[in-house]
This record gives structure tokens, C-alpha cells and sequence, in this order.
């Protein structure tokens, strides 16, 4: 039986436009609740403000029925139990100015962390991106901290009509000490954008000496930059000669060494300077990166120079672009298989093995939904499915960060059925103190198949900050699989393979 309610806007509140409340009945089956009438109400109201001219919106705070107007009715109540049909319902809210739908993710201004140690090419790059990439708008936050900064001459030129915005930091590290000035310079670009300056992509060129994890830290706490920015990237630039020097220094006791950080936590890294080295060399300092990051996508080069639409479109912090893959290509894996060597790694981008994901995994190796494969750069996300996003790993890492761990430092963990919601919170939480001996975790990623929910739920921790959403429906008979990426130092891969598995509920089938 459907029921036909009329409503009645309370005298105080003072609508902006001429508005015929009986104009506006509603026809709605018996079975709804009261909070899905607000909606109607809302919906139609905003209809007929768009009709006047009037750029403003109802929220709806109270609903009663007009024969009872001391009675306010819970919103979770069947309109039935409170309304016969041809009756009148009461309304009593706010008129507010219409406020924008969120942009989907797509639609953000990308924006890439460009970082790598002194000397490494990352000033060669962006000067090669704004020569050949006329037709894009790039803004540029830089950092001239122990470094040489970009050519004035260069990025003063109009090339095609290019408006860069250039701000330059000088005062200390773009990681630590001027990690607001970071913020409110891209809060500047975002209100030049506003203001009617087009541009198209964001680039921070971070010090050589700067940790990359503050500044992926900051898109994962400032909502105010999310809303209009998404960070489509870490792009590393290694010195192929250099580099395992580097990654081999003396560190001081208590601090990080930067070098592996910014391995570690790139979704890309350009092998830089590969003519200065012999075919031997390169590949000892390929093995390396691929001893500590299994994920990301190398790109080899010569003065910098790569095909620039790898750095165009990434997508490699996006959890929703995560999940677009194929499962059913992953199915053959198997149950609990750990991936942990560079032609069966799963991974850290945003992207799939099997070449899935070209953007942010070389696409080698079996790399699961939550991975890019093998050799393959992956973007998989870890998650908690009870709003548990609480730490993954501590700190920056030990004391010994600076020598080569013949420990693997990423894998990933695939396994076939659902997990148990409380169990994985538990768990997740554990993972937040994890004992130093079973490693440090400085990065997780997962795509989960949670008991109950009919979403398929993406987790991305960064050490000790989590994000946690929900993407597409798990599609009817479609195979429930859950992939699990660890990127990290020195972890105890069977400790955390066995505690994945355990959240399992071994009663259920994975339909």
C-alpha cells in the first residue's frame, strides 16, 4: 500500500522563494522510514530551488505528523506507524547555500612528490618536463635547501600561454621544519586555481636530504588539501652509481637513512645515470632497490629523461583505482600464498600483477589485487574494517637502517573467503605496536573481503596513519579473495603471513 503525505514547512523558518508546500505531495510505500520522506523532501526541495534562481539547500532536523506536533518521530521509524495516507507531515530545519557534491578522484589535481638524493637528477627532470610537456600546466613547490634551484630564466617563460606557479622554500627541509609553509603554498594553488589560473599538475621537489613519509603523511591528514588535490605519486630519482654507497652509509644512531626511505616509499623510481656505469653495476643496483621496495616500477634513464606519461595519471594513492581490477585473473595463486621475490611480488602501487596496472607496476609476476605483481610495482591496500586504522609499524625504522637486511623487506599475502571484522581490528591494532624484533612496517596495503559487507574494503597505511575505504560491490558468484601487501625492513614474514590467515572464518565459503 502506498501513502500519499503532503508537508508543511513550520512558520519560523524563512524560505528564499515563493514555495506551495500542497504543490509538492509525496507518494511513497508503507514499508519506507521517516528519514527516507526527509530525503524526498530534501531532494524535491532542491529541485524547486534550482527551478527559482536560488542556490540553497534543506536540511531537514525535525519531522513530525501536523495532528501531533509535540510528537517528534524517529527517523528510523516506518512511515507507517506514524501516517495515513492523505495526511500532512511537519518540517522544521535549516536553509542552507548549496554546497558542492566532493569531487571524485579522478577529477583532483594530481599532484607528485618528486624526491631522491643530492645530486640524483630531480632538477634535470622537471626542467625536461617543462620543455616537453608545453601543453600542461605545471605548478612547482621546491625546496633549495643544499640544493641548486630550478633555472629562473626557464621557469619564467610563457610557452604556449603555461602558467607554473613557482614557489620556492628555502628555510629548512620540506619534510620537517616547513611542513606548514608546504601546506599553505599548496593552499595557494588551490585558490589561484579558483580565481581562474589553470593548472594541471602539481610537482614538489623535495631536498635530497629530505624523508618522504612527512609529506605523504600530510595528504592523509589534511582534509582541506584532499578535497581538492590527490596525491597520484612518489616518484624517486636514484643515482645508479651512487646509490648503494648510499644506502650503505654510517647512520647515527636513532636516525633513518634517507636513502632508503626514499626507496622504500616510491611508487616509481627512475634509474638514473646509467651511462656512467657498467651493465654489472646496474643490475647489483637494481637487485638492491628490489631487495627493499619490491613494488615500485623502475624506469631506466639517461639524464632523466623517460616517457613522461609515466608520470601523468598515476593513480598510485587512489584505493577506489585500486580495487578496478580483474580478480578473476588472480584466482589460480591460491590460498595464503606469500609472494616475496621480485618475479612474485604484489604491491604497492595502485595497480595489479599481470601488467594490469602499467602506471605504478611493472607488471611482472602474479601481483594481486592488492599488488602490482613481480617484478611489479603494486598499490595494495591493508585494511580494518572497523574504522581500526590505528599505526602499522613505528617509527622511521632501527638503528641499523643503514646496512644492506638480507631480510625481504616487501611482500604480500593473497588468500581465498571472508575475514572476521573483530578479529581484524585486533589484529590490526597488534600491528600498530609490533615488537622490533618481528621488523618495522612502514607501508600496507590490502583489499579485503570483510564478513557481512557487501563492499569490497581498501586499507592504506602509512607507519603509524591509516585510510580506509570502501569500492565497488562484490559482484554476485563473484570469488571473495583478499591480498595483503607489507612493505617494510627486516619483517617476520611467517609471523605476519600466519595472523593474515587466522582472520579468516574457516566455516564459511568464499562465494
Amino acid at each position: 500500500m502506498a501513502l500519499t503525505l503532503t508537508p508543511y514547512f513550520h512558520p519560523s523558518m524563512q524560505l528564499p522563494f515563493p514555495l506551495d508546500a500542497k504543490s509538492m505531495p509525496f507518494t511513497l510505500s508503507e514499508d519506507k522510514l521517516v528519514v527516507d520522506l526527509m530525503d524526498m523532501t530534501e531532494d524535491e526541495f532542491a529541485i524547486k530551488a534550482k527551478d527559482a534562481g536560488s542556490k540553497v539547500e534543506l536540511q531537514i532536523t525535525v519531522l513530525w505528523n501536523f495532528k501531533d506536533f509535540k510528537k517528534a518521530l524517529n527517523p528510523n521509524d516506518p512511515v507507517s506507524k506514524h501516517f495515513a495516507d492523505g495526511e500532512t507531515f511537519g518540517i522544521y530545519g535549516d536553509i542552507v547555500p548549496e554546497s558542492n557534491p566532493p569531487l571524485k578522484e579522478e577529477e583532483k589535481l594530481p599532484v607528485i612528490i618528486l624526491t631522491g638524493f643530492l645530486g640524483s637528477g630531480k632538477t634535470t627532470l622537471l626542467n625536461y618536463m617543462l620543455r616537453e610537456q608545453t601543453d600542461k600546466k605545471i605548478a612547482i613547490i621546491e625546496n633549495e635547501f643544499g640544493e641548486i634551484s630550478i633555472d629562473d630564466d626557464l621557469l619564467k617563460q610563457d610557452k604556449m600561454n603555461m602558467a607554473e606557479e613557482v614557489i620556492t622554500m628555502s628555510n629548512g627541509c620540506i619534510c620537517c621544519t616547513i611542513r606548514g609553509d608546504l601546506v599553505n603554498g599548496m593552499k595557494s594553488i588551490i585558490r589561484k586555481i579558483k580565481n581562474g589560473s589553470p593548472i594541471d599538475l602539481i610537482a614538489i621537489e623535495t631536498t635530497g636530504v629530505a624523508d618522504p613519509v612527512p609529506i605523504v603523511r600530510t595528504f592523509m591528514e589534511e582534509s582541506e588539501l584532499t578535497e581538492e588535490l590527490r596525491l597520484d605519486g612518489v616518484v624517486t630519482l636514484a643515482d645508479s652509481k651512487h646509490l648503494i654507497a648510499r644506502l650503505d652509509d654510517d647512520i647515527e644512531e636513532g636516525k633513518v637513512n634517507i636513502a632508503f626511505q626514499q626507496v622504500a616509499f616510491a611508487d616509481k623510481i627512475i634509474l638514473n645515470k646509467l651511462d656512467l656505469i657498467t651493465v654489472e653495476q646496474a643490475i647489483e643496483v637494481k637487485e638492491r632497490i628490489r631487495d627493499i621496495n619490491k613494488f615500485a616500477k623502475i624506469l631506466p634513464a639517461v639524464k632523466s629523461r623517460i616517457n613522461l606519461s609515466e608520470l601523468t595519471n598515476m593513480r598510485c594513492h587512489d584505493m577506489v583505482h585500486f580495487v578496478d581490477m580483474d580478480l578473476d585473473k588472480e584466482q589460480d595463486i591460491g590460498h595464503g600464498e606469500l609472494s616475496a621475490h621480485a618475479h612474485g611480488g604484489h604491491g604497492e602501487g595502485h595497480g595489479e600483477g599481470h601488467g594490469h596496472d602499467e602506471n605504478c607496476t611493472e607488471g611482472h609476476g602474479g601481483g594481486h589485487e592488492g599488488g602490482h605483481g613481480g617484478h611489479g610495482e603494486s598499490s595494495g591496500h591493508s585494511g580494518g574494517h572497523d574504522g581500526e586504522t590505528s599505526g602499522h609499524g613505528g617509527g622511521h625504522g632501527h638503528s641499523n637502517a643503514a646496512r644492506h637486511d638480507g631480510r625481504v623487506n616487501s611482500f604480500a599475502v593473497v588468500k581465498t573467503g571472508v575475514i572476521i571484522p573483530k578479529k581484524l581490528s585486533r589484529w590490526i591494532q597488534m600491528l600498530g605496536k609490533l615488537p622490533k624484533e618481528r621488523g618495522t612496517i612502514y607501508r600496507i596495503k590490502a583489499i579485503m573481503a570483510i564478513k557481512g559487507h557487501p563492499y569490497k574494503h581498501v586499507f592504506h597505511a602509512v607507519m603509524d596513519h591509516g585510510d580506509e575505504d570502501d569500492a565497488g560491490l562484490w559482484e554476485e558468484g563473484e570469488k571473495k579473495i583478499s591480498k595483503i601487501v607489507f612493505i617494510g625492513k627486516g619483517l617476520d614474514q611467517t609471523f605476519l603471513k600466519k595472523g593474515f590467515e587466522e582472520l579468516f572464518d574457516t566455516e564459511e565459503s568464499a562465494l
